[in-house]
Parts: structure tokens; C-alpha cells; sequence
């Protein structure tokens, strides 16, 4: 797991995204990149990973193919500068730099956010290819997980074990009528929106 966005060195810092784990595919003139965890990458941001590979591919004018792959032949550091453009273009917050946007339209095609954290109000460029996306995304009602640790029903698993594990283990001390009060006491503002994982076959 690394930072959101790349780079950061405080060590409790907690937002975190898996690392892009790349393949190439083909040689000579048909090689191609394949970034296969790229659904996991996006989930972890909280955006659509169609967004994130529209923005790759129109940051290095390549063309994209599938949901994961990109003509040409692309280096991790690249693709991870092109990543950080992209997080800090969509994801942090300009007010506390943390990564709780909440995105929504406003108008026809205006991209607006607003921070979880801090309440910042955002403008989002909207024309871009990723952009477009975002647009799309949320006229089609692409609906939201509402807590970010539903992502264990969406399928896609936990890439650090010992969270996993911890996390089980404190379920099972917990008392059932505890557990239920504790669920009824969560306020709306403690919720973290993300966008729903579309992995397939899951």
C-alpha cells in the first residue's frame, strides 16, 4: 500500500491505496500496458476506474483498450506521476488535502465536490476525458457505497492481512446488543462515500 497521493512520509498517515501493479503485454509495435488492479486502485480513491484510465491515456495520447489496458509501452513511475496528476485533480481536497470529496453536478454539466473532512466546496474540470466520466457516472445514478468498509461485501478484498484479521477479531469480542447500539449512534457525518466496485464476476 502507498499514500494518497504518492510520496507522503507521515507515518500515521491513513489514507492509502494499493500500488499499480502493471504487465506488458505483446512487443515490438502492438505492446501494451495492462494496469490489472486498477479497479482496486480506483476503489481505494473513490472515483470510477474508467476515469482513471481516461486520464492516463490522454495524459501519454495513447489509446485505451478493455477496462485496463493502454497502447504502448508505459513505466510504473510514469503511469504513478500521471496518477498523482489525476488525485490531485480529483480526489484531495484543496481546503485540508485529504482525499473526502464527495462529488455531485451541478447544472448542466458543472462537476462540484464537497469535503467530508472539512467542507469545502470544489470545481472540477469537467471536459476533460475523466471528467466526462464523473459527469456520466452521476447522471447514469451510479450508486454510492455509503461506508467504505462495505467494500468487503462489494467483494474485493483487504490487502493487508493483519487489519483483516484484527478487525475480525474485534467483531467477535463485541457484544451483539453493543454492536447494534453503535450502528444506531453513527451519525451521517462520520459516513465516507466512494464509488461502487464493477469488478466482474463479483
Amino acid at each position: 500500500m502507498i499514500t494518497i497521493p504518492s510520496g507522503i512520509k507521515d507515518p500515521t498517515y491513513r489514507y492509502k491505496m494499493p500500488k499499480m501493479k502493471l504487465m506488458q503485454e505483446s512487443r515490438g509495435n502492438g505492446v501494451k500496458t495492462n494496469i490489472f488492479n486498477v479497479e482496486d486502485v480506483a476503489f481505494h480513491l473513490r472515483v470510477p476506474s474508467k476515469a482513471i484510465m481516461k486520464h492516463m491515456c490522454e495524459q501519454l495520447g495513447a489509446n485505451m483498450e478493455q477496462t485496463s489496458v493502454i497502447k504502448g509501452k508505459h513505466t510504473y513511475d510514469i503511469l504513478l506521476g500521471h496518477l498523482d496528476k489525476f488525485i490531485h485533480k480529483y480526489v484531495l481536497c484543496k481546503g485540508c488535502n485529504y482525499p473526502e470529496l464527495s462529488m455531485r453536478i451541478e447544472g448542466k454539466d458543472g462537476l462540484k465536490s464537497a469535503c467530508n473532512s472539512c467542507g469545502t466546496q470544489g470545481d472540477h474540470e469537467s471536459k476533460s476525458k475523466a471528467g466526462k466520466v464523473f459527469v456520466q457516472e452521476l447522471k447514469s445514478g451510479t450508486k454510492q457505497v455509503e461506508d467504505i468498509g462495505d467494500k468487503d461485501k462489494e467483494g474485493i478484498e483487504d490487502s493487508d492481512d493483519d487489519a483483516k484479521k484484527k478487525k475480525k477479531k474485534d467483531k467477535k469480542a463485541k457484544d451483539p446488543k453493543e454492536e447494534s447500539e453503535e450502528e444506531e449512534a453513527v451519525s451521517d457525518n462520520d459516513e465516507e462515500v466512494t464509488w461502487k466496485s464493477r469488478r466482474v464476476g463479483k
